[in-house]
C-alpha cells in the first residue's frame, strides 16, 4: 500500500489525483481531463449530485465537459488500464462540490522521457572538509546521477542521464557513507543538456551555507515505530530538485540540512516528516523559503472510529476527523488485481459521515476484489489551510513555499466476505 506521496517523485506518493479549483460563485459546469500520454485506454463515467452515473465517450482531446444542471456536487470515475499486462487496473474516483473543484485532473499514464548522456565536471576542492570517498550528486526533475571524490584535487565527472533541456540544476556533496550528512548544496541555473554535452563548474567554500535545522513534533500520547523526515530543494523553474537533508528513527525529530547555494526568488524548500506505527500514518509537508523548519504531526484517528463492511465495494462509516483545516478524505482499497482511490471533498460529504463505493464495474469494465481476496485498506483525513484539491500532483509548480499539508491515514486489511475492519 502507498502511504507517501506523487506531487513529487522523490518526495510524494500520495496527495490528491486531481487538479484545478473551484470558483465563487459555483460553475455551471465541469471539465475532466484525463492524462493517458501513453495511450494505454481508460473508460470514464460522470455523476450529477447523488444521481445514475453515465459513461462518457472516449475522446482524442482527453477531456469532459458536462453542465451541472442546477446540482451543487458532482463526481467523475476513471478507469485506468495498468501499463503492463498483470498489473492492477486503477479506478479513480473523485465526489466533490463545484465550488471546490470545477477541474478534476486523473491521470491514468504520463509520457516516458526521452534521455540523452551529459557530463557535468565538478571540482569540489574548496569546499570544506571534503575528502576522498565523499559523493556528488547532480539532480534535476526526474534524475539523479552522481559520481565519487578519489582525489578531491580533481573535478568529478558526474554522467547524467537526463532528458535534452535546458534547466536548473542541485549540486551537492555529501560525506563518505553517510549520504546524508550535507557538506554543500548549490543551484546552477540554465544549463543546456544537450546529448554527448559537457560542462563545468566549480563550488568554492562560500557555498558551504551554514546549517539550519528541521524538528519534527509527535502528537502528544503517540508511539511510533518507524519515522523519517527530510528537506527537498525546488528551483523556480521547477526543475532543478533534490535532498539536501535526511534523517531516520529517532533522529528524524531533530537534524540539519543544507541550505542551498544561490537561492532565489521563486526557489522554495520542502520538508516532510513521516511516522507510523501498525495502524497508523502521520504525515505533514510544508513549503519554506529557508530558515529553521517545524512540523507538527496530525492527531492520529482515533482507535476503532472507522469500520468498513468485508466487501468488494465496502461502506466506511465514522469520516468525522476532528482536526482543524479538515478539506477532504481519501480512501483507498488494493490488492495484486485492483487498485480502487476515493477522493471525498468535504463539500461533497456534508454532515454525512458514511460512504459507500459505487459499483461501477459494468460501467467501467473492471473486475472487482474477488470474494476471500485479502485487500488493503487506508483512510486518510487531509488537513491544510490551502486548497488541496488545487494541487496538481504532477505539477511541482502547485507546490509553494506556503503550502502546507497534514495527513492522517488509518491503515489495516479485511477479507472480502469475512468480518468488518475496524481502524485504527
Amino acid at each position: 500500500m502507498k502511504h507517501t506521496s506523487r506531487l513529487l517523485l522523490l518526495v510524494f506518493g500520495f496527495l490528491l489525483a486531481a487538479c484545478g479549483g473551484g470558483s465563487s460563485p459555483p460553475p455551471s459546469s465541469i471539465t475532466l481531463t484525463v492524462v493517458d500520454d501513453q495511450n494505454l485506454g481508460y473508460a470514464a463515467s460522470y455523476q450529477l449530485g447523488s444521481g445514475a452515473w453515465t459513461a462518457f465517450t472516449p475522446n482524442s482531446s482527453n477531456t469532459y465537459t458536462f453542465n451541472l444542471s442546477g446540482n451543487t456536487v458532482y463526481g467523475v470515475a476513471v478507469r485506468c488500464n495498468p501499463p503492463v499486462p498483470g498489473m492492477a487496473t486503477e479506478v479513480q474516483v473523485i465526489q466533490a462540490a463545484a465550488a471546490e473543484l470545477s477541474n478534476p485532473k486523473v491521470t491514468c499514464s504520463e509520457p516516458n522521457p526521452s534521455t540523452v548522456a551529459y557530463t557535468l565536471n565538478v571540482d569540489v576542492s574548496a569546499v570544506p572538509g571534503v575528502v576522498a570517498g565523499d559523493t556528488v550528486v547532480v539532480s534535476g526533475k526526474d534524475f539523479s546521477d552522481g559520481g565519487s571524490v578519489l582525489n578531491p584535487a580533481n573535478p568529478v565527472a558526474v554522467n547524467l542521464t537526463a532528458p535534452a533541456s535546458t534547466q536548473d540544476l542541485l549540486v551537492t556533496v555529501s560525506a563518505s557513507g553517510n549520504p546524508t550528512n550535507y557538506k554543500a548544496a548549490k543551484v546552477l541555473r540554465n544549463v543546456n543538456i544537450s546529448n554527448g554535452g559537457s560542462s563545468s563548474t566549480s563550488l568554492a567554500a562560500a557555498d558551504a551555507l551554514a546549517p539550519a535545522n528541521l524538528s519534527a513534533t509527535l502528537p502528544s500520547g503517540f508511539t511510533p515505530t518507524y519515522g523519517t523526515a527530510s528537506v527537498i530543494y525546488l528551483s523556480s523553474d521547477n526543475r532543478g530538485l533534490g535532498q539536501v537533508g535526511h534523517a531516520t528513527g529517532m533522529a528524524a525529530a531533530s537534524f540539519s540540512y543544507r541550505p542551498v547555494s544561490g537561492f532565489g526568488s521563486g526557489d522554495r524548500y520542502v520538508a516532510f516528516a513521516v511516522a507510523g506505527n501498525s495502524g497508523n500514518v502521520l504525515e505533514r509537508y510544508k513549503g519554506s523559503s529557508g530558515g529553521a523548519l517545524a512540523l507538527t504531526l496530525p492527531n492520529p484517528w482515533a482507535s476503532g472510529s472507522l469500520s468498513l463492511s468485508a466487501l468488494a465495494h465496502p461502506t466506511v462509516s465514522g469520516l468525522s476527523y476532528g482536526g482543524a483545516n479538515l478539506k477532504a478524505y481519501r480512501i483507498e482499497l488494493e490488492d495484486a488485481t485492483l487498485i480502487y482511490q476515493v477522493t471525498l471533498g468535504k463539500g461533497w460529504l456534508g454532515s454525512s459521515t458514511s460512504y459507500s463505493f459505487p459499483n461501477l464495474a459494468s460501467l467501467l469494465s473492471y473486475t472487482p476484489f474477488a470474494n476471500a481476496s485479502s485487500v488493503q485498506a487506508s483512510v486518510s483525513a487531509l488537513l491544510s489551510p490551502n486548497p488541496v484539491l488545487s494541487l496538481d500532483e504532477s505539477n511541482p509548480a502547485s507546490f509553494t513555499a506556503t503550502t502546507d499539508i497534514a495527513l492522517a491515514i488509518a491503515t489495516g486489511a479485511y477479507t472480502v466476505g469475512g468480518s468488518n475492519l475496524s481502524l485504527p
